[in-house]
């Protein structure tokens, strides 16, 4: 069986993706800071399309801009914004379905 570990290299001395000799519980609390993050978001989206909040919707969408360049950085922050807009229009067409079923994409 061939070992993937040099020998000088072992499962404790490798450090993981993200800051130098960065904590594995400190990246799995910033991954799960993220993550709810994220979730507050697209929660906030969902509830703005349900109650009829075009102000609120709008405040979630800009401000998920600056929330994903945070957490992507910069060079990827336009391929998640786009991810995410398309994300968005697909809960405000659900969300119109389920209100004014499919006569609502006939106007």
């Amino acid at each position: 069986m061939r070992h993937h570990l040099s020998t000088e290299q072992t499962a404790r001395t490798r450090t993981g993706p993200g800051w130098p000799g960065a904590s594995r519980a400190g990246q799995r609390f910033r991954s799960a800071i993220e993550s709810g993050v994220l979730a507050g978001l697209l929660l906030a989206v969902v509830a703005s399309a349900v109650m009829g909040a075009p102000v609120a919707l709008f405040c979630a969408v800009v401000g998920a801009w600056p929330v994903l360049g945070a957490i992507v950085g910069l060079r990827n922050v336009l391929d998640a914004g786009c991810f995410f807009m398309l994300v968005v229009v697909g809960v405000i067409l659900v969300v119109d379905l389920a209100t004014n079923g499919l006569a609502s994409l006939l106007h």
